[in-house]
């Protein structure tokens, strides 16, 4: 096997070799990219490849956006991903892809499995949740019972949506599916429809777009992924591995602590303004592909604007953030006790949590989880004492990643459309305004951070090759 200083000097041997090309049939092109997450990096990776010049532009210090790795003042080699956390297995091809080109090390990650869920005033084991007497309490009909008593608890919409979702045939056209008028209702309103108990409304009703969600799973039904998928993995060492690789393949084409200030574009020709060591600077290209946030972008100035529908599109993508606390333990004590880690509380303060780093040899143990922006670290610790199961704890040190405080990726992954809403965002958000183009979690049509990302940049990459 080769190793992965092998691989790199042979895929950098491989790109000169696409220059080569590219110059000689007079093919090659200029393009800017703005941000350097992991869709720009990839983006600039395709482009590369394909025999093309490119700059990329990212605001902050490193690469990889939301993919981020923290290793800081963690004992005997621990780690944590504090954004993009997980790939699954079936799903995320492309990501797939560079995983097996780069040869980069893996490991199938344990989160999803022995579930524990924090329900009224108590936690529920997997099997409890498929017990009828425990079903019933909750309100479930009879319909619905049965149901759970054969399938996992997250597999609950299936029961009323998969008759919806089976419609579509282009997971990229979500309006020839015949279903248009589930946009003008939620998917709560939908499931009330179908007979949904108030329990069933309870846990997979939702306010945004029916036709959002039952696309999101037809989508999901055509790649032959699970709806929640159990199958997880993550890179071992952090999953920022594999942007901080693109990096080493891309080289000095990267410019760090470089944010974007404005774009103006032509028909002929994009130039981006941004700021380099306090410096004004500008750069023009054939193309530009913007790859930061919705957030980000609608704070620019775009000369001429974009169209109507595109402004509109961009100024109101809906998107959450998050807090990451991460809770370093003297020992695994959950491990001694017999408890299971993986616990969905459903708490503002500490949503839900599971055991990080368990491939590094050592007798510290990390929990890590998802809270609402501003959470405290104490805020989580406390909420983590109150729901866990099992008899006491070790955790020595309480600490969090707020990503509403970061000033460049504030905006983690899109929400679901409200109703009514998705014939305006799609495909206004993919769409190209002229030489510039789009890619990131936000435009694709699955909200799955590192999958849409990589697919978007393919799509884009591909979109300016053949121009």
């Amino acid at each position: 096997m080769l190793t992965r200083r092998q691989v790199l000097q042979s895929a950098a041997g491989a790109g000169l070799a696409l220059n080569a090309a590219a110059a000689q049939r007079g093919n090659s092109k200029t393009v800017v990219i703005a941000g350097g997450g992991i869709a720009g990096m990839c983006c600039a990776y395709e482009l590369t490849r394909r025999g093309h010049n490119v700059t990329v532009l990212e605001a902050s210090g490193r690469v990889g956006g939301h993919v981020r790795t923290v290793r800081d003042d963690l004992p005997d080699g621990l780690y944590v991903d504090a954004g993009a956390e997980q790939f699954t297995k079936p799903g995320y091809e492309l990501y797939w892809g560079y995983v097996r080109e780069f040869d980069l090390p893996h490991i199938h990650d344990l989160r999803r499995e022995h579930m524990m869920r924090w329900i009224g005033n108590r936690m529920y084991s997997e099997e409890e949740l498929a017990t009828p007497r425990i079903l019933s309490g909750f309100g479930f009909n009879q319909k619905e019972v049965d149901y759970l008593k054969q399938h996992a608890w997250w597999e609950l919409p299936h029961l009323y949506l998969d008759k919806y979702a089976e419609r579509f045939r282009d997971e990229y056209k979500p309006f020839d599916a015949g279903l248009n008028d589930l946009d003008t209702i939620s998917t709560r309103q939908l499931l009330q429809r179908e007979g949904a108990s108030g329990a069933c409304l309870r846990f997979a009703g939702g306010s945004g777009s029916a036709l959002h969600d039952v696309w999101h799973m037809g989508i999901l039904r055509k790649r032959g992924v699970p709806l929640w998928p159990t199958q997880v993995y993550r890179l071992k060492g952090g999953n920022s591995l594999l942007p901080e690789t693109f990096a080493k393949r891309l080289g000095d084409r990267v410019k760090l602590g470089c944010p974007v200030t404005g774009i103006r574009h032509s028909p002929s020709a994009v130039t981006v303004d941004y700021t380099e060591f306090g410096q004004k600077r500008e750069i023009s290209g054939d193309y530009l592909v913007c790859c930061m946030s919705a957030v980000m972008l609608r704070q620019l100035p775009i000369t001429p604007a974009f169209s109507e529908r595109k402004t509109w599109a961009v100024a109101n993508v809906p998107y959450y953030s998050a807090t990451r606390p991460i809770l370093q333990s003297r020992t695994k004590f959950w491990r001694d006790q017999g408890v299971s880690i993986n616990a969905e509380f459903y708490q503002p303060t500490l949503e839900h949590v599971w055991s990080m780093a368990d491939d590094v040899d050592t007798k510290h143990g990390l929990i890590v989880g998802t809270a609402q922006p501003g959470v405290s670290a104490g805020k989580a610790l406390d909420t983590f004492r109150s729901h866990y199961s099992g008899k006491g704890d070790t955790i020595e040190q309480a600490r969090i990643v707020d990503w509403s405080r970061d000033p460049w990726r504030m905006a983690c992954e899109t929400t679901n459309y409200k109703p009514g809403d998705l014939a305006r965002f799609w495909p206004a958000l993919i769409e190209p305004e002229g030489r510039v183009h789009f890619a990131g979690a936000y435009c694709d049509n699955l909200n799955w951070g590192q999958e849409a990302a990589t697919r978007s940049a393919n799509r884009v990459a591909k979109a300016i090759d053949a121009a």
